[in-house]
């Protein structure tokens, strides 16, 4: 292939494309994929939750999941919520382009909006930095050993909201289906 050539592939496998009578549907899609991915990782934490409270009650042991097991997956989805609660369209330079500037925008409205955009992001991070820290500590002790389950079952549930939270941001364009733009 030449290097101006415009039809030059990035990756040597072709990715598969949607079939064409689901592309009307596309965002929809992604948001239903986007919530499946949010139920399971809850799922997987919960079901954990479950095993780690009948091993507690079969025998003299203490409940293994405990309050600080909630906190990375709660911090996730507070990171969630921020995200794709954020207006994409206040990320817009006034010229309709995505800005580029990073934190030296000068309407206040962007600023702010890029600020939010960062703590959502970085609570998406920081629980899923919790969840592998309190994976390693918590169940990879020797007091701890053999319920490495639970500790993964973290892992999986922060990854699973953070891939829910980046599909869903994906997923929305800036303008909504629903939205009407009137003018006079």
């Amino acid at each position: 292939m030449h290097h101006g050539d415009e039809t030059r592939r990035v990756f040597r496998v072709r990715l598969p494309s949607l079939p064409a009578s689901l592309r009307p549907n596309r965002r929809s899609l992604c948001v239903y994929a986007s919530g499946a991915l949010f139920a399971l990782g809850w799922w997987f934490f919960f079901d954990a939750c479950i095993r780690s409270h009948q091993i507690a009650a079969d025998g003299p042991s203490e409940t293994l999941i405990q309050g600080v097991d909630w906190v990375p997956g709660t911090i996730s989805t507070i990171g969630l919520i921020i995200v794709n609660i954020i207006d994409k369209q206040h990320l817009m330079d006034s010229d309709g382009s995505i800005a580029t500037g990073a934190w030296g925008a000068t309407d206040p409205v962007q600023w702010r909006t890029r600020l939010w955009l960062f703590v959502g992001f970085a609570c998406l991070a920081g629980g899923m930095a919790g969840s592998m820290a309190l994976s390693v500590v918590k169940y990879t002790i020797p007091s701890h050993a053999g319920h490495e389950e639970f500790g993964f079952a973290n892992v999986v549930q922060n990854a699973s909201i953070m891939a829910s939270a980046v599909l869903l941001w994906i997923s929305q364009r800036t303008e909504s289906e629903y939205e009407y733009n009137l003018t006079l």
